[in-house]
């Protein structure tokens, strides 16, 4: 079935009026929803709720239409966003929270996400969308290689296919150093193009990131926050969904950080690596980070991968130990070569550059093909300017 052939019910439990009327003007501007008046109806593919004064019985009503499965997804909404609203809610099963007042673009992305899931439905095994796939990088602890394998998985990548447009972000002020990695010297960061999000285009982005010699597109983070400037709520996760317009790949270096902005990114990352070191203090720490994924963002072992940095086979913990504790294997392995590693950081240069046929290039290059897969080209439009 079609994208044109499917039209999504919408109920909206909203009793703020100006609520309500922006959330039926943005459903009225899309073709594939529609508003579902009738109270009564058996099912609804969406439903919007407005949390109230008192939260702990709306989640319970939230755990029952779920259960009952009259609900397809369900949204929240309310005036304010705290922690001790959000988690109980993603707990209950809600899927999105739009804090008022609503933004227009949010609540469009997360229904263009209930649209796409609903055409994998109905059309097992077909590529429904073209927007690029972005695959998240959060370290255990400091000092566990977490940007080293940001920039060589983005680099390995465009080295597989010249076609691609990757792009690499680093997510982390004032203490980003992806550019000292590739010895690249940018004028633009991701706060500067706050400035200008409305003018987000290809053209723009082209202008305005820093082009690597391996065809790698980097954004980086700022040195300094502007405290004059003030960034929109979301901003970093609106600038990487419009991103997926233009690139195929995007490889974000969150750092230690999951709060905020990131969360919210790996939340919609096709894969999140999780970079350790197999010593019991990371090994802990990555067991927390799946629990913290899973409660707050849903995200299980599915698109958790552990990556077994600088691994050695006499370390301090057995790949057998550290999956045991885990709860799941660990299939992504860069074996140790600490001299090759700081030859290639403190020369600027991507591990492939210093030493293409070392272990550590080879195993860069595997876990590459692992998410390439078969190229598939985009054609026309914006994508031909970066071409």
């Amino acid at each position: 079935m079609s994208r044109q052939e499917i039209t999504l019910s919408i109920q909206l439990a909203v009793k703020a009026p100006d609520v309500h009327r922006e959330l039926v003007r943005i459903v009225g501007e899309l073709d594939q929803f529609s508003i579902q008046e009738r109270e009564d109806a058996a099912w609804v593919d969406v439903l919007v709720l407005e949390i109230g004064h008192d939260p702990a019985a709306e989640f319970e009503t939230i755990r029952l239409l779920l259960k009952e499965n009259v609900v397809g997804a369900l949204f929240l909404t309310a005036s304010e966003a705290t922690t001790d609203l959000l988690l109980p809610a993603m707990r209950a099963g809600a899927r999105e929270f739009f804090q008022q007042p609503i933004d227009a673009a949010e609540v469009k992305q997360a229904l263009e996400a209930v649209l796409q899931k609903r055409l994998r439905e109905l059309n097992p095994g077909s590529t429904v969308s073209e927007k690029g796939k972005i695959y998240s990088v959060v370290g255990a602890k400091g000092g566990v290689g977490t940007t080293t394998f940001a920039v060589n998985f983005a680099t390995s990548i465009q080295a597989l296919n010249k076609d691609r447009l990757v792009a690499l972000i680093d997510m982390n002020p004032f203490t980003g150093e992806i550019p000292f990695f590739l010895d690249l010297k940018t004028d633009t960061d991701w706060e500067e193009i706050g400035r200008n999000l409305s003018r987000l285009d290809a053209p723009y982005l082209q202008s305005a990131m820093a082009r690597h010699s391996s065809g790698v597109f980097v954004l980086p983070a700022p040195p300094k926050l502007d405290r004059e400037l003030k960034m929109a709520t979301g901003f970093l996760f609106k600038l990487v969904s419009a991103m997926r317009e233009f690139f195929d790949d995007i490889v974000i270096d969150c750092g230690m950080s999951i709060s905020g902005d990131a969360m919210k990114i790996c939340e919609y990352s096709e894969s999140i690596y999780l970079i350790s070191t197999m010593s019991m203090p990371c090994i802990i720490n990555v067991r927390k980070l799946q629990q913290s994924f899973a409660s707050a963002a849903g995200v299980t072992n599915g698109r958790l991968q552990v990556v077994a940095n600088r691994f050695e086979k006499k370390g301090q913990l057995s790949l057998a130990e550290a999956s045991k504790l885990l709860g799941s294997d660990i299939v992504n392995i860069i074996p140790n070569d600490y001299p090759l590693t700081m030859s290639a950081v403190s020369s600027g240069k991507t591990v492939a550059e210093v030493a293409k046929r070392s272990q550590v290039a080879k195993a860069y290059r595997k876990l590459a093909q692992s998410v390439t897969g078969p190229q598939v080209g985009k054609a026309g439009g914006l994508f031909g300017l970066f071409r």
